[in-house]
């Protein structure tokens, strides 16, 4: 979609951000200079003033994607009190990412995860491998100071975290939704936190 904010842009910036939704919306095969440069009213050749191939697009969505997430995960880590303040000031951050990147690489993660292409594929599980480790540390410290619940499995609960995020992704792609991906990060991080069921004993 784009907005007045979008056509100040610079025109690098546009294509990272017209080839992430081509991405989300249409799959990879849809992915190809001809459709990002109609969407911007370009030549095929603009596109390449600025990446030298579509490989090149595509390695700056997850780079950004993956540089970005770390340092929100780096710095929740020393803005919260606690192992709950830590994981929201996470996910907050996670969102903002993911709607940046119009949660592109989720869907990138799901498409290559059969490629034989190590140059992607080597990035993203590095990434995911990292990432789940940060927050199972969290977890972890978290169970020792007892705010975190003792009998959950911090690896198993990281990638429950890692998991909701993408399940979004995949049902606003499957539903072909417009706007924010999560629409409500309040109510998607209390749910993370505490379920759906009222507990009417406590």
């Amino acid at each position: 979609m784009i907005t007045e904010d979008f056509k100040t842009l610079p025109t690098k910036e546009k294509i990272i951000r017209i080839g992430a939704e081509i991405i989300v919306k249409e799959g990879l095969k849809k992915f190809t200079a001809k459709n990002i440069a109609d969407r911007l009213g370009i030549t095929d050749a603009a596109i390449f003033k600025h990446f030298k191939s579509m490989d090149d697009i595509i390695l700056e969505i997850i780079n950004r994607y993956v540089s970005k997430c770390s340092k929100s995960a780096e710095e929740a880590i020393k803005k919260g009190k606690d192992a709950k303040e830590i994981l929201e000031i996470l996910l907050r951050e996670h969102i903002k990412v993911l709607e940046e990147t119009k949660g592109a690489v989720p869907i990138l993660c799901f498409e290559l995860s059969r490629s034989d292409d190590k140059q992607f594929t080597t990035i993203l599980k590095q990434f995911v491998e990292s990432y789940k480790e940060k927050i199972s540390k969290i977890i972890k410290e978290g169970q020792e100071k007892g705010c975190v619940r003792p009998d959950l499995d911090p690896e198993d609960t990281s990638l429950f975290f890692i998991g909701s995020i993408q399940a979004k992704v995949f049902a606003y792609t499957i539903l072909e939704k417009e706007g924010p991906i999560i629409e409500n990060p309040d109510a998607f991080i209390e749910q993370i936190f505490y379920g759906i069921i009222i507990d009417n004993k406590k």
